[in-house]
């Protein structure tokens, strides 16, 4: 269960990430990496339990370990689709986080192992007996939902598919009887859109999650009826405009993205969206009633999600480089790592605002081409940047040189600068940066093969992305 796996694809699928076009055989190794590192962080988290916290382990966590080597023995799919939950990353990255240094610490957030494998072992098939901590008042079952318990309630039995606690039960996977009498429950919402000719777009609305408030921006709260309709028709506008603009680029959406989490606008008014590495497949987004605007979103907020992906299982950039540079869509200085994250999500917008364009006329076809080539220029200018970059992997090189071969495609070529090295007081170092927390990565076991694909046992690092809006990232 914890052994690394070792990854590989081909040199076309590759291209077709760094083109902004990635092929379904590409999106499944980003998925089966997902996998792999959160394993090895599931069981760094058994570890910690087991080494930080021996009386928690000998009452509860043990019995929780076992559970989700059972659940993955039972229905390994099951498994990986609760493994999987976008926020389970957020919850890993915490409790490891909270391990780390002279003094752990341990809490709330290792306590909930168990509610993770009760999820995922009542989506196995599993009918478990076990007691179930529920810090805060609050049981996770991740894809199944949470339960808010009266206050003092710290823990609940499981027994089968029943939660007891305060002589009141309530049946986990009983759809009808938890609707009906338990307003407690809170089961995540699906959200479904479909347009012709194209694979339907499924979504869970996350909006109870506990571990949901980690893309850099205020969530917001449960929505209402109201509010769920409105999410409905904002989805199923957008994803009609996405299959008449970027079908291509649909599918892969279609695959990519999982949950959404509804963020509060920001005080001016203007949306805000945003992705974090630790949740992979989640898009946070301030609700829009322009389906135009929420599909450029969606396509910006994939791409980071595929980047994210792929810079969990290979080095674009060499993690040691401190240098810091200034791109167009930002006013702080930036380091090589996240201007390489930006400016792919931006590479993405112009095919959309390049086709957007064709489709209009007057007025609204200058303002798409005025977009268009406010995205192309800031694309181009840091592409050429990017291409003689010394903190460049060969890896990195050649993701570079493919998005410089899109940009040209789109009509933006790029001309490389004399050179990047940051000189005088254009410059900044630092002396660290990122989370307080980073597991420590294992060798590649090759980054490239014969320059054909790429390889890497899968690593579990804690980074989060900057939090970001189409253009401002």
């Amino acid at each position: 269960m914890t052994g690394p796996a070792t990854l590989r694809m081909t040199a076309e699928d590759f291209a077709s990430l760094a083109a902004c076009r990635p092929s379904s055989a590409a999106l499944r190794v980003l998925r089966d990496g997902q996998v792999s590192r959160r394993l090895l962080m599931l069981k760094s988290v058994a570890d910690v339990a087991r080494e930080g916290a021996p009386g928690f382990w000998a009452s509860h966590a043990s019995a929780a370990w076992d559970l989700c080597i059972r659940a993955r023995r039972t229905d390994v799919r099951a498994f990986e689709e609760v493994l999987l939950h976008p926020h389970v990353g957020v919850w890993l990255g915490r409790c490891l986080r909270a391990s780390d240094g002279p003094r752990p610490a341990l809490g709330s957030d290792l306590a909930r192992l168990g509610g993770l494998a009760a999820a995922a072992a009542l989506r196995a098939g599993l009918r478990p007996h076990l007691a179930l901590p529920a810090p805060e008042s609050l049981l996770w079952l991740p894809t199944l939902g949470d339960v808010r318990l009266p206050p003092g309630v710290g823990e609940v039995n499981l027994r089968g598919d029943v939660l007891e606690w305060g002589g009141r039960s309530l049946v986990v996977l009983g759809e009808r009887e938890r609707m009906a009498h338990h307003d407690e429950w809170h089961a995540p919402r699906r959200l479904t859109a479909r347009a012709p000719g194209a694979p339907p777009l499924t979504v869970v609305l996350e909006d109870g999650d506990p571990y949901r408030d980690a893309h850099g921006h205020p969530v917001d709260g449960r929505q209402t009826a109201q509010q769920l309709r409105a999410w409905q028709a904002s989805l199923t506008s957008a994803w009609h405009v996405l299959n008449r603009l970027v079908p291509e680029r649909a599918v892969a959406c279609a695959e990519l993205w999982t949950a959404l989490v509804p963020l509060r606008p920001s005080w001016t008014g203007r949306g805000v969206s945003s992705s974090a590495r630790e949740a992979y497949g989640a898009i946070a987004v301030s609700c829009t009633a322009d389906p135009v605007r929420l599909a450029e979103t969606v396509v910006h907020e994939t791409t980071h999600i595929v980047h994210a992906g792929l810079a969990d299982l290979v080095d674009l950039a060499d993690p040691e480089d401190r240098t810091l540079h200034r791109v167009g869509w930002r006013r702080d200085a930036r380091p090589v790592a996240s201007v390489l994250t930006g400016t792919h999500a931006h590479l993405s917008m112009i095919d959309f605002w390049r086709r957007r364009r064709q489709e209009l006329t007057g007025e609204q076809a200058r303002r798409a081409d005025a977009r268009l080539h406010h995205y192309g220029r800031q694309v181009a200018a840091a592409l050429g940047m990017l291409q003689l970059h010394p903190a460049l992997t060969s890896v990195g090189a050649r993701f570079v040189a493919i998005m410089v071969e899109e940009a040209a495609r789109c009509g933006f070529p790029v001309h490389p600068r004399s050179s990047v090295l940051p000189q005088g007081a254009s410059s900044v170092r630092v002396a660290s940066w990122g989370t307080p927390y980073q597991l420590r990565r294992p060798a590649a076991s090759a980054a490239v093969q014969g320059g054909a694909g790429l390889a890497r046992r899968a690593r579990c690092g804690a980074k989060t992305s900057d939090g970001t809006t189409p253009g401002a990232d």
